[in-house]
């Protein structure tokens, strides 16, 4: 029993002694003050579309932003509350008062909040106004060719102009007065974009990346170990080649057996060159696949067999 008591004093004054290490290697910004600089305080916004900045702090990694109405002391509802890592946000909002506050954070400390105060009113111009898009999200990497874009409605809209585009030249552009239009898409870079139209008055188009890739990477070519090599180490080092095909960001994956079934698995990773690792004597039967961020994959390459005699 007391064995186990000095191991677990022990193992808590490691715990705190890395705790504290962590700490130390962080500024500490505890007294420092995020400054607000838009929306200016009690500033009257006609827009649904708000951009809020503020100041860099230094030695802050990431900032906490909430928006509130109409007061964080009598919240009705928390309209947002997001950690990022950058100094602006762009929140959509209906006409009404608010608050918003942010603190800067790091891995051992942060500041307090600073709370600026604002209201959204109705623009008088239609044209104002931004279409809030929700899907599929900005920077979306897909292997699907079908997509259902779609975005918010919008008061006094009559209808929607929806616009695809590649490398800047116009592919398609429909109108239509739902919130959702089906696109069958090619591979490639795309850009879909939406405003809003009521007869007179349109907006601006508000636009979201997507990139459908639906190719397989090629298969991985196994050059070391070679088929059948004997290795007098035991650290073991691997080699491949592949050649990247255009699109979405590919990756390889190995995997390491101890039969030839391929049941019994040592290891299995993503994996870039070079790598190795320590294997203990024995037979070993290795392979690799591609894949990508798009979800394709492609076909296991061949098996090759070594064996480790340190």
């Amino acid at each position: 029993m007391k064995k186990q008591l000095r191991l677990i004093t022990a193992l808590a004054f490691l715990l705190g002694i890395t705790s504290c290490e962590e700490i130390l290697f962080e500024d500490d910004i505890s007294e420092m003050q995020v400054q607000l600089l838009a929306p200016a305080l009690n500033a009257e916004i006609a827009s649904n579309s708000i951009r809020f900045d503020w100041q860099l702090i230094e030695g802050a990694s990431t900032y906490r932003i909430q928006v509130a109405t109409p007061t964080f002391e009598n919240a009705s509802q928390f309209v947002f509350d997001g950690e990022l890592e950058t100094t602006t946000a762009e929140i959509q909002l209906n006409p009404g008062n608010y608050q918003w506050r942010v603190k800067g954070l790091n891995g051992g400390y942060e500041t307090a909040y600073t709370t600026g105060t604002f209201t959204v009113v109705v623009p008088t111009d239609f044209s104002q106004l931004t279409v809030i898009l929700t899907g599929p999200e900005d920077g979306r990497v897909t292997n699907e060719v079908n997509q259902q874009l779609s975005w918010q409605s919008l008061d006094g809209a009559t209808l929607y102009r929806v616009q695809t585009l590649e490398d800047g030249n116009l592919l398609s552009e429909e109108t239509t007065t739902a919130l959702t239009l089906p696109v069958l898409f090619n591979e490639g870079d795309f850009v879909w974009q939406v405003r809003a139209e009521n007869g007179t008055q349109n907006t601006l188009y508000t636009s979201n990346t997507l990139l459908v890739d639906t190719t397989a990477p090629n298969i991985p070519d196994l050059l070391s170990p070679t088929d059948g090599n004997t290795l007098s180490t035991s650290e073991i080092s691997f080699e491949w080649s592949r050649e990247d095909i255009p699109g979405s960001v590919e990756r390889d994956s190995l995997f390491i057996y101890r039969d030839v079934a391929l049941t019994d698995l040592v290891l299995a990773d993503q994996v870039s060159m070079p790598f190795s690792t320590t294997l203990t004597n024995d037979t070993y039967y290795w392979l690799m696949k591609a894949s990508d961020e798009a979800g394709n994959e492609s076909a296991d390459s061949a098996v090759f067999s070594f064996t480790v005699n340190d």
